[in-house]
């Protein structure tokens, strides 16, 4: 049975410059994710199918604008949560700040993958 994970892309504001992959931001609230911006289900004309043939693989695109603006909403509430003092998230929260500065537009994927637990 395939599992769904997400993880991001950056792409850069500057051509030529490389990209970035990441996971999905463990700060960001999935759920309130889904509730604001839907899914391919539900939603398919902000969501784009990527044509893996052989799993159900989604693709968003936000604006450098809704990015930055997300991820300020989820650092805020994500200051309560006790994981917030981890070395490991404080780190990957200083990495996607200064990526997303640099960024133009950044791509939420949404994949299936086998998770090996049937």
């Amino acid at each position: 049975m395939p599992a769904r994970s997400e993880r991001i892309y950056l792409c850069p504001r500057e051509h030529g410059q490389p990209g970035w992959i990441m996971e999905f931001p463990a700060w960001w609230d999935s759920s309130a994710f889904i509730d604001k911006y839907g899914s391919f289900e539900k939603h398919g004309s902000r969501w784009f199918d990527t044509g893996n043939p052989g799993y159900l693989d989604y693709a968003l695109l936000l604006t450098m604008g809704e990015a930055a603006a997300w991820d300020k909403q989820c650092r805020k509430a994500f200051a309560k949560d006790p994981r917030s003092q981890d070395i490991k998230i404080i780190e990957a929260m200083q990495q996607l700040e200064a990526r997303l500065d640099e960024s133009s537009w950044i791509i939420v994927e949404s994949y299936e993958w086998e998770s090996g637990l049937e």
